[in-house]
């Protein structure tokens, strides 16, 4: 049986760790693994005693987006497999407390969207968002085309997402995607610091903090995510993303 991967989950002195270990595979996400990482958010979201979430992955990259060789073969699976991850999207948003994401190497797709709906941003200066949706012949899932927008603005949004662009960490920190951009050998002591300085801070003050700022940049998140599943659905099912799944089978 192949290895599917897991999910590490430890927790010490108010931080808890989530960690995506399936380095061989880049951290690509199965339906096994997305359910094992909603597990683990819901882990970490009901424990009182976690004050500060750290998001980070195993190897070269932080993650490879869905596991196309476990890709649905239909519309309703495909559906269904993007409501799953908006399902721990929206619950990293509403959690109460801040969630880090500390990405190295590619985060791609919906590895680009679970780092984007993180709380606050970390990169190695190997770091690079991937938005290959429409090369795929599919949209934006996983709440990307709202999260660009909020977190950035429209403009370099619909560049990207509609060209299937790439965002290297340098530009993502000249823009002020994130304020963190440090080399990647040192990526991961330089999250757990800073996760752990999080935790020392009054804890009330931290969750009444992002419930505040959450109610301008997430406001229409969930509202935006039910036509995302639908629209995901639909362009699924065009010969166009017929054509590019063949493509995409073929060089493997």
């Amino acid at each position: 049986m192949e290895d599917s991967g897991t999910i590490q989950l430890e927790k010490s002195d108010g931080l808890a760790v989530i960690t995506l270990a399936h380095p061989k595979k880049l951290n690509a996400l199965s339906s096994a693994l997305r359910k094992k990482l909603g597990e683990a958010l819901a882990a970490v979201s009901e424990d009182d005693e976690v004050k500060v979430v750290l998001l980070r992955a195993e190897g070269r990259a932080f993650c490879a987006g869905a596991d196309l060789q476990d890709a649905p073969d239909t519309p309703l699976a495909w559906r269904d497999r993007v409501l799953l991850a908006q399902k721990h999207h929206i619950a990293i948003a509403r959690m109460r407390k801040p969630v880090i994401a500390a990405v190295q190497g590619a985060a791609v797709g919906g590895g680009a969207s679970l780092a984007l709906v993180a709380d606050i941003l970390i990169m190695a200066d190997d770091a690079k968002l991937v938005f290959p949706f429409v090369r795929l012949g599919v949209v934006p899932d996983g709440g990307m085309a709202y999260l660009l927008q909020a977190k950035l603005n429209a403009a370099i949004a619909l560049e990207l997402l509609l060209s299937g662009g790439t965002m290297k960490a340098d530009e993502a920190h000249r823009v002020g995607l994130t304020r963190h951009l440090v080399p990647a050998a040192e990526l991961g002591d330089f999250s757990e610091k800073y996760a752990r300085n999080l935790c020392k801070l009054p804890w009330e003050a931290v969750m009444l903090t992002k419930a505040l700022c959450a109610q301008q940049w997430a406001a229409g998140f969930e509202r935006t995510l039910a036509h995302e599943a639908d629209a995901f659905a639909l362009a699924s099912s065009t010969q166009g993303h017929q054509n590019a799944m063949k493509e995409v089978r073929t060089r493997k």
